[in-house]
């Protein structure tokens, strides 16, 4: 039996038994039966009367409230209480109700609001984007996907029937190839795990892909150009000491063509290496003479103005070849940011690892911050390669190369790696 039928029942009984009540007391004071009868007619009226208006308060008040809130959860805002009387039993339990409204009506106010916004911004967006639901049915695209897909695109069309297909929680579809980068996420709707989503997303990054291709092949272009130069620059002037000289002496003519061989060899081969790679092979670790290789890294700069001093072991864990490089490239730093400098390079061992310090006298770093950024300079004539590439090189070992300022004055370099 419903609420309302046990109110009417119980008022129903209210009233016969008063009634009864009455009846069997005038019974037991001798009234007449006629008598009895007019005061039972009598008493029914208002007892009725005040029955029907107890059915009607409450029935009236829960009444309204369940259709309130049966038109909330239809999302419906046409429908308001009337204003009730301050003695009214549920007045609290609608205020209550009222605000709780109010507060859904404003939140699904700025969701609408959020939802139009993002629509609109959506819609307007470059990348295709779409939408679907648990069902794998389309929810949203905006024009961007319509374009791309090149087919009509009707809410509720299946993933399927649109090209897609769902694997390892990723959509596909031929559209998006390669030179696409695309995107599924899935989430919960409203935090309810039967109410999954499916946003879709890709972004042409062809231009992006061309673009750094050409970077690279310009970075390319710039570090082989500055190898070049560092070593061909000392070349040319050995050779042209030598042809400028009336009577060739045997054993300097020799020692040219001999560090001009030797450099030409470990240079083609670096060029080689690098340009087939794109960057540094993996290091051919050795034990060699350190002092031999800085005398090929001398052979590279002016020593009658940049001069070069030695301490510490004369044995070095390492690719020779590469080692090679990053001591030319910092004497050549050294030698371009000053003439009559001094160089002193310290070489020792600690806890395995192999650690070379260069301090020079000059003026040290312009800016620390930015030195071995690729491609950053402070020169009018420099290319940023240098010091970058000997950053490389070093972690190439698996090591650290680390830039800084002496209190004193002048730059200083500290390099490490494993001997392992």
């Amino acid at each position: 039996m419903s609420h309302e039928k046990w109110l009417v029942t119980g008022l129903s009984l209210t009233v016969i038994t008063i009634l009864s009540l009455a009846a069997a007391l005038t019974w037991k004071m001798a009234w007449s039966t006629l008598a009895i009868m007019t005061l039972v007619f009598v008493l029914s009226y208002p007892l009725i009367w005040l029955a029907w208006r107890c059915y009607h308060f409450w029935c009236q008040t829960i009444m309204q409230l369940t259709t309130y809130t049966q038109v909330l959860r239809e999302n419906e805002t046409n429908l308001s209480f009337k204003k009730q009387h301050p003695d009214n039993l549920l007045l609290e339990l609608q205020k209550e109700i009222h605000l709780i409204a109010t507060k859904r009506l404003d939140s699904n106010k700025e969701q609408k609001t959020l939802n139009h916004i993002l629509s609109n911004i959506l819609d307007s967006w470059p990348i295709p984007v779409c939408l679907f639901d648990q069902q794998l049915k389309l929810l949203y695209r905006n024009e961007a996907m319509n374009q791309q897909i090149a087919q009509p695109m009707l809410v509720n069309n299946s993933a399927q029937s649109l090209g897609f297909s769902l694997e390892n929680e990723q959509f596909l579809h031929e559209k998006f190839n390669n030179k696409w980068q695309s995107q599924t996420i899935s989430y919960q709707l409203n935090n309810n795990q039967y109410e999954k989503q499916w946003l879709f997303t890709s972004i042409n990054i062809s231009p992006l892909l061309n673009q750094q291709q050409s970077h690279n092949q310009q970075n390319l272009i710039r570090v082989l150009s500055h190898e070049l130069r560092n070593s061909l620059t000392p070349m040319y002037s050995m050779t042209d000491t030598l042809l400028c000289s009336e009577q060739l002496d045997e054993a300097q003519t020799r020692k040219v063509l001999s560090r001009i061989q030797q450099r030409s060899q470990r240079l083609l081969t670096f060029i080689s290496e690098y340009s087939q790679l794109t960057q540094l092979p993996a290091p051919k670790t050795r034990w060699f003479s350190f002092s031999e290789l800085l005398d090929e890294a001398k052979a590279m700069i002016d020593t009658t103005t940049c001069k070069v001093t030695m301490l510490g072991s004369d044995q070095c864990f390492g690719d020779r070849a590469q080692l090679t490089q990053v001591i030319i490239n910092i004497l050549k730093n050294a030698e371009q940011c000053q003439k009559n400098i001094n160089v002193n390079i310290n070489l020792y061992y600690q806890n395995d690892l192999q650690i070379v310090e260069i301090n020079d006298t000059g003026p040290g770093f312009a800016n620390l911050a930015n030195v071995l950024t690729p491609f950053y300079t402070t020169k009018n004539s420099g290319s940023g390669i240098g010091l970058a590439l000997c950053v490389e090189i070093i972690h190439n070992h698996n090591g650290q190369f680390s830039v800084n300022n002496n209190t004193a004055g002048g730059a200083k370099i500290l390099m490490n790696w494993p001997l392992k």
